[in-house]
């Protein structure tokens, strides 16, 4: 008698569909917390002192900055404090003078680490600062479809449509939407309507994230 063989296909299957069903649970379980942007934004101090991508606005003289050094050989740190001057200059022990005006805090970091690598100092440091001044400063965000994005510092009776124009006004992909986040509640607003004056042109508060959304093409 000829013993029947064994189809390992439905097991095989079975497999596939068990890794999938994996695949697809594995994480918090709960996206809602993703759907709104503002929920999982840094706080705007953090913003305002520590980001060197778009929202950060650039070193300027009068700046007070913190500069922290790690040196992961010997984990040794130290910490300088110092003022951006009117050449936008600031002094570091060793390097010396560090020119740091017109830079975001990232590009300061990496411009202070090179010059410690690049001058033969250490192999490796570890360089992050942090601006107090912008820290103290109230500021408010624009983003999306507008020709400078970034962080903007609040004014006394500043509206959404002047915050705009403040940001080069909107792009040629815009279609003149704006989204409002505050408190993590965003509301849309139409710029047209603004500028014909059949809508309120509301008014912006620190911290408020404002989004210019683009046209589908």
């Amino acid at each position: 008698m000829t013993a029947s063989r064994h189809n390992p296909l439905p097991a095989l299957l079975a497999a596939a569909s068990l890794l999938a069903g994996g695949c697809l649970t594995t994480g918090s379980g709960d996206s809602s917390a993703n759907r709104n942007p503002s929920a999982w934004r840094p706080p705007v101090a953090d913003l305002a002192a520590r980001t060197g991508s778009v929202g950060a606005r650039p070193l300027r003289p009068d700046d007070t900055v913190e500069v922290f050094l790690h040196i992961p050989a010997g984990d040794k740190s130290s910490k300088i404090s110092d003022v951006v001057d009117t050449f936008g200059v600031i002094t570091l022990p060793l390097v010396g003078d560090i020119k740091v005006g017109s830079l975001t805090t990232s590009e300061a970091e990496k411009t202070i680490a090179s010059a410690y690598v690049d001058g033969g100092y250490y192999q490796k440091i570890d360089v992050t600062v942090v601006c107090q001044s912008m820290m103290q400063e109230r500021l408010y965000y624009v983003e999306g479809s507008v020709r400078k994005n970034g962080s903007f510092t609040w004014t006394d009776n500043l509206t959404l449509r002047s915050a705009i124009i403040n940001a080069g006004g909107v792009n040629d992909f815009a279609n003149r939407v704006i989204e409002l986040t505050r408190g993590g509640v965003t509301t849309k607003y139409n710029l047209n309507q603004i500028e014909r004056g059949t809508v309120e042109d509301p008014p912006i508060q620190p911290g408020d994230i404002l989004k210019a959304q683009e046209r589908w093409l």
